[in-house]
């Protein structure tokens, strides 16, 4: 896709030193890829906090008949 922007003359000069790109071009795909993979990271961060906060509501009323270390014991006992 083209497209036409104004960018920052320090900005981009610090990102092509930084990443070792010679193209402003390579150097903006880049900024791209990562911004993605970190902004994608982010939500499925989020998500699976969301989720273990879903399961901790869950599972706040439930009680163990055996203490946690008395299960753990049992368990390696019949491993």
């Amino acid at each position: 896709m083209r497209t036409n922007i104004v960018l920052n003359e320090d900005l981009l000069r610090e990102a092509m030193r930084l990443s070792g790109e010679r193209s402003k071009r390579s150097v903006v795909e880049e900024a791209l890829r990562v911004y993605v993979q970190v902004k994608g990271a982010e939500r499925r961060a989020e998500a699976y906090r969301d989720r273990l906060r879903r399961v901790e509501s869950r599972l706040r009323d439930v009680r163990l008949r055996e203490s946690p270390s008395a299960l753990l014991r049992s368990d390696r006992d019949r491993g």
